[in-house]
């Protein structure tokens, strides 16, 4: 007896055949488009949705990056599985902009001796380093945290973008460019947060005493004097004088004082520049602080040494003296009005005596400066000498009241005249919140019935309806 054996089928090996073909095609198409995906920047795979843009690095940040010419490597020192997805994410997006930049994380648990080589950083910080130079960012580096009177809480703002580009900055500049504040004359301290904020622009500051010098030091790129309440000595001015001959930079915050200053007062008028002798008061109650006509909120110019300073805004001052422009200026210094009050100011003569705020016999009145930028040009150099009457520009608390603009006065000039690009600083910190959708009740009711009811029966339906056709067939 004979058994057959069916062949099988042309047809069906075909059908086989074809099957298998359009799998292995749309697996080869899975990989490959799993591969183009994962090959695209985070920028685009993980598109940044906070109301505060968190992960979208700023114009100042790209430019910084992109101009990096040697390469610099960040470490994020911090165990595994404890990283903040928030720096994470904006390393990520530091490396898009550039290839000299890299990153990874160094877990102090693993590498326990690691941080003593970077001033034994804490866990959290992010380290910018590049060649010997190097910057430690902690985690109060990255976040601030403000008191908010209004809610007696706490506000959060991840301010990790402006550290890391001021970072980037120190370490990929060869050389730091020296800020000296002169000291010996009963001088006013800069403050802590004046200091990092120059930090942050690649400026180093350091204490300059003239009295056992021979000059001021040749790597000066600007000296500083806050409200000095003793005259310079003849050499002392001297050598300041020597110093701006060769193309140096003054920056004075004068002061109301009690102290005759001849030796300053001659330096600044070879400037074109006299002091008014009084308490600047306005009557212009649209330039004052409060109630007080001592505190001022002068007229601020545009000029190009004043990139940093929202010139809409305002700039506080208390307690200041008026700058005269001198008839007989020199034809080689150009004097430029920076800070300046109302033609209905008033220039208190009689201040240590005082006793109204009314116009008095012996007072000036008109427009005074309150601050000044004097040019001074020469076939070989240029000098400048820059002069606010109140120190207050330095003061932490006021600068509170103007949201940042009187620092954001002394850092413009600072920077500018100690030679830095002011174009890539000025990075803001971001707010960091949770913000809450409000739906009314009624739309609440709404979806949660479309959700919880409709959607389910529907897709119920559509389930029945494709299983009885395809019995049926």
């Amino acid at each position: 007896m004979k058994i057959s054996i069916p062949k099988p089928s042309k047809r069906r090996f075909q059908t086989g055949t074809t099957a298998f073909a359009t799998i292995a095609v749309a697996v080869v198409l899975a990989v490959g488009a799993n591969l183009f995906v994962n090959a695209l920047p985070q920028s685009v795979t993980k598109i940044d949705i906070s109301e505060s843009e968190l992960y979208t690095l700023g114009e100042s940040t790209k430019t910084v990056a992109q101009g990096l010419v040697q390469p610099v490597h960040i470490y994020y020192l911090v165990q595994e599985g404890h990283q903040d997805a928030s720096v994470e994410t904006l390393l990520d997006r530091y490396t898009e902009q550039s290839k000299q930049i890299s990153w990874e994380i160094k877990d102090p648990a693993v590498y326990p001796t690691f941080a003593q080589n970077y001033d034994n950083a804490q866990e959290g910080s992010v380290i910018v380093t590049s060649g010997d130079k190097y910057q430690v960012l902690s985690i109060y580096d990255l976040y601030q945290y403000n008191y908010d009177p209004t809610t007696g809480g706490y506000t959060t703002s991840f301010d990790a973008e402006n550290q890391i580009t001021s970072a980037l900055r120190y370490v990929s500049q060869e050389e730091t460019p020296i800020v000296y504040q002169l000291k010996g004359h009963n001088e006013a301290p800069l403050s802590l947060s004046i200091t990092d904020r120059m930090k942050q622009q690649n400026l180093t500051t350091q204490d300059l005493n003239l009295l056992n010098l021979e000059a001021v030091p040749e790597d000066a790129a600007a000296v500083v004097m806050a409200e000095p309440q003793k005259d310079l000595t003849e050499h002392e001015a001297q050598l300041l004088r020597a110093y701006l001959d060769k193309g140096g930079n003054l920056l004075l915050f004068s002061g109301l004082t009690k102290n005759e200053l001849p030796n300053l007062n001659a330096l600044l008028k070879e400037y074109g520049l006299i002091r008014s002798g009084g308490l600047v008061t306005e009557t212009d109650e649209s330039k004052i602080y409060g109630k007080f006509p001592n505190v001022l909120l002068p007229n601020i110019s545009q000029n190009s040494l004043m990139q940093g300073v929202d010139t809409e805004g305002y700039v506080i001052l208390e307690n200041c003296e008026g700058i005269l422009v001198d008839e007989q200026t020199p034809e080689n210094v150009m004097v430029t009005k920076l800070l300046t009050t109302s033609d209905q100011a008033v220039s208190k003569t009689n201040w240590k005596e005082l006793s109204t705020w009314e116009k008095e016999e012996g007072d000036l009145e008109g427009q005074f400066s309150l601050g000044v930028w004097a040019e001074k040009t020469t076939e070989e150099t240029t000098s400048n000498l820059v002069w606010f009457t109140s120190a207050s520009l330095l003061n932490d608390k006021l600068d509170i009241l103007v949201n940042g603009n009187n620092s954001a006065v002394v850092l413009s000039f600072t920077g500018q005249l100690a030679g830095q690009n002011m174009d890539s600083l000025g990075i803001a910190a971001k707010p960091v919140g949770m913000e809450y959708l409000v739906v009314p009740a009624e739309d609440a009711a709404r979806w949660n019935l479309i959700c919880m009811y409709l959607l389910p029966a529907a897709a119920l339906i559509v389930g029945i309806v494709v299983a009885v056709k395809r019995r049926k067939a």
